[in-house]
């Protein structure tokens, strides 16, 4: 299968299907490669950079498609919240200035500084098989004017599309991040934003300047991997001194709230709104990988259409979650349909003191004699496989 890569597209939809005898796709998401100047990094190239660089070598000689579904970047977490940052310093008591907001070009300069195995891996896989690059959340800049041209300034060649419809072994495969689907997260600079720019540019700095409480020891890397992010008022609440806390949950409220993440009033009325308040918005939100699977349930059995006029899939795939999920669905004569979200090539943690959890999950799509065949490994434990489906 060969193809052209050089050109880079940054309008939607753009619909580009393949139908060949022999197509092999992999597909990837939430690598979350973020900045030299972030303040906890999210992907550690050195200890995972060399996964990636394998994965390339692997993908290069199949000759197959790579398919990055959403938030292969991080640019939001180089990105501070747009107001109230330097007054969050003051009334903290902090040293920190706060740092400038990028154009984006420069971001991705950051981002291959930070990770240097894994940028340049795929930059170079990127000029030998076609690679798909879906927008997401946290790099939601591919899609807007002069993100694709950031990308190519550091070597991609790469087709962006915001849903990535393939034609495998007689069924249709659908790909896109799934931000979409939340509500937090769905609009440019939403809510889910303003959240990851107040983790990495407030509250990161804040613990490293003044450090938690006697008798904890606080790693930065580990706040970022909390999931949701929210989980941090809950750490920070056992991390902190109790009069400490109070203050930093005062102003970090205040900071939220200037920046749309709630409402104004909150600010005003930050004493009395409560970590107990905040614990349950976090359930909530911590139910979003359940709620996204039921869409996609209904997509495939054609009760749900998908975003960007995407074709009713035989296997949907979506990102965005942090979870990994696997649910076959019964479809009588149009035969069995499969969901996968990829969760994340990120540390995540659900508590102040577990270890964290690592996979990379990574996966495979393709026809034997036009049968269609999925296969979900883990790149973290040797390649072993976690699921396998095969239509009849």
């Amino acid at each position: 299968m060969s193809m052209s890569t050089t050109s880079i597209r940054s309008f939607y939809p753009w619909k580009w299907d393949i139908v060949s005898p022999r197509l092999i796709l992999y597909v990837i998401s939430d690598v979350h490669l973020d900045g030299e100047s972030s303040e906890g990094t999210l992907f550690d190239d050195r200890k995972n950079g060399p996964a990636v660089a394998a994965l390339c070598d692997r993908i290069a000689r199949e000759d197959a498609e790579l398919v990055l579904a959403g938030d292969a970047f991080d640019l939001t977490s180089m990105t501070p919240p747009r107001k109230g940052l330097g007054r969050f310093y003051e009334k903290m008591d902090m040293r920190a200035e706060p740092p400038p907001r990028l154009p984006v070009a420069d971001l991705f300069v950051r981002a291959r500084g930070a990770n240097p195995i894994a940028v340049e891996a795929l930059a170079r896989l990127s000029s030998r098989v076609p690679m798909t690059v879906i927008p997401g959340n946290h790099d939601r800049h591919l899609g807007e004017p002069g993100g694709a041209q950031a990308l190519s300034s550091i070597g991609f060649r790469v087709h962006i599309e915001r849903s990535v419809a393939r034609k495998i072994g007689e069924r249709t495969v659908v790909v896109q991040h799934g931000h979409e689907l939340d509500e937090g997260n769905h609009e440019r600079e939403g809510r889910g934003e303003v959240m990851t720019h107040v983790l990495h540019h407030a509250v990161i700095p804040f613990l490293r300047e003044k450090g938690p409480r006697p008798g904890v020891r606080m790693n930065p890397s580990r706040v970022v991997a909390l999931r949701p992010e929210e989980a941090v008022v809950s750490v920070l609440e056992r991390w902190l001194d109790e009069k400490t806390f109070r203050k930093f949950f005062r102003n970090l409220l205040s900071l939220l709230a200037q920046n749309g993440y709630l409402p104004r009033v909150a600010g005003i009325l930050s004493p009395l709104i409560t970590a107990n308040r905040v614990r349950r918005a976090i359930e909530d939100q911590d139910r979003l990988w359940e709620s996204t699977a039921f869409t996609a349930f209904r997509a495939l059995q054609g009760r749900r259409k998908l975003a960007y006029d995407a074709p009713r899939p035989d296997v949907l795939v979506f990102g965005h979650t942090h979870i990994l999920d696997w649910a076959v669905q019964e479809r009588g004569k149009r035969g069995d349909g499969l969901y996968v979200n990829l969760g994340t090539w990120t540390e995540r943690c659900f508590d102040a003191s577990s270890p964290p959890d690592l996979s990379l999950p990574l996966l495979r799509i393709d026809d034997e004699q036009g049968r269609l065949r999925v296969s979900l490994v883990d790149l973290a434990d040797q390649g072993r496989e976690l699921q396998r489906f095969e239509s009849a």
